[in-house]
């Protein structure tokens, strides 16, 4: 396991230990799924799908994030994902493009992280 990618990703706002206690200690999945979700389009087609005024895409982009960000106890965002999916599955844009900028440097941030620990 990666000392350091674990010690950025605390630093970025991962709960290590309660992540960790979701997938019964193995640390070293911990660190693989965590540097698969870098591998994941589901940010940038959020993007384009608010930036469209597509709500049903946007949710179900911002559903698969908000799912993805809790069960790897990813805090530092996955709770603007959760109250973005909220706003999008009553079908409305209302404060979503807000959410959604509020969400992109902190999900930036992770990505500069993951990137320079993939291989």
């Amino acid at each position: 396991m990666n000392e350091n990618l674990k010690k950025e990703l605390i630093d970025w706002g991962i709960d290590w230990e309660d992540a960790k206690e979701r997938l019964v200690g193995n640390e070293e999945l911990l660190c693989k799924l965590a540097l698969k979700f870098a591998d994941s389009p589901n940010m940038e087609n959020l993007g384009k799908a608010l930036a469209e005024g597509d709500t049903q895409k946007a949710f179900d982009e911002c559903h698969v994030l908000k799912g993805n960000t809790g069960n790897l106890s990813m805090y530092a965002i996955y709770y603007d994902y959760r109250e973005l999916t909220e706003i999008l599955r009553a079908g409305s844009m209302d404060g979503a493009m807000e959410l959604y900028n509020r969400i992109v440097p902190k999900y930036d941030a992770l990505m500069e992280i993951l990137k320079r620990y993939r291989q």
